[in-house]
C-alpha cells in the first residue's frame, strides 16, 4: 500500500474537510490537489483549488457547522485509487449524522479527482 495515497486520503478527510481554520486548509489544498483537481458530489463538480476551498468552506459554514468528520475504517487502494470512508458526527456523538465515502485519484503525487458519494443522511424531523 502506498504510503503517499494513505496520507492523502487521510489529509484530504481530516486537513481539508474537518479543518475549520481556512489559512490551514488552504495549505494542505496547495500541496495535496493538482491545480486543476476535479471534484464531484451529489450537487455539482467543481474545478481547481479555490473552487474546492471555496465550496469546503461553504459547507463548513452552513449544514457541516459544528460537526466533526472521522475516518469509518481504513484507507483502501488499488493502483492510484484511493478509497476512504467517513461519519459525520454531532458535538454529543451518539450515532453518525452522515455517514459516506471519498474516492480520490492520484496523479503526479497529488489528487486530480475526488468523489463524495453520501450514503447516509441526516432524517427530517417533523
Amino acid at each position: 500500500m502506498s504510503d503517499d495515497i494513505v496520507r492523502l486520503m487521510e489529509e484530504n478527510l481530516l486537513a481539508v474537510f474537518d479543518e475549520r481554520d481556512p489559512d490551514r486548509r488552504l495549505q494542505v489544498i496547495r500541496r495535496n490537489y493538482a491545480p486543476d483537481v476535479r471534484w464531484s458530489d451529489a450537487e455539482e463538480t467543481v474545478v481547481g483549488q479555490d473552487r474546492l476551498h471555496e465550496k469546503a468552506q461553504a459547507l463548513l459554514d452552513g449544514q457541516l457547522a459544528g460537526l466533526n468528520f472521522t475516518r469509518s475504517g481504513p484507507v483502501h487502494q488499488v493502483a492510484n485509487m484511493g478509497h476512504l470512508a467517513f461519519d459525520v458526527f454531532g458535538p454529543d456523538g451518539g450515532e453518525p449524522l452522515v455517514s459516506g465515502f471519498d474516492v480520490a485519484i492520484i496523479e503526479d503525487g497529488v489528487i486530480a479527482q475526488l468523489f463524495t458519494v453520501v450514503t447516509k443522511e441526516p432524517t427530517a424531523t417533523p
